[in-house]
């Protein structure tokens, strides 16, 4: 009887820490999409800033291609 309430024990510890796995992925999912949206915000702002940059320095050239980055949507 010790034995099988053991088992029984071991089986429920068992499918809780497959339940902390489940829950660590997601988490981990989670965060890899923060990182892939940071990195998007990063890029959005760099074009961002380029574009300020080369209407104070006057390089006008480039800035139809940079409104095309910095565009919504």
């Amino acid at each position: 009887y010790q034995l099988s309430a053991i088992s029984y024990q071991l089986s429920a510890i068992s499918y809780q820490l497959s339940a902390i796995s489940y829950q660590l992925s997601a988490i981990s999912y989670q965060l890899s999409a923060i990182s892939y949206q940071l990195s998007a915000i990063s890029v959005k702002a760099c074009a961002t800033l380029l574009e300020v940059l080369l209407n104070k320095t006057g390089n006008h050239s480039n800035n139809a291609e940079l409104r095309l980055l910095t565009a919504d949507g």
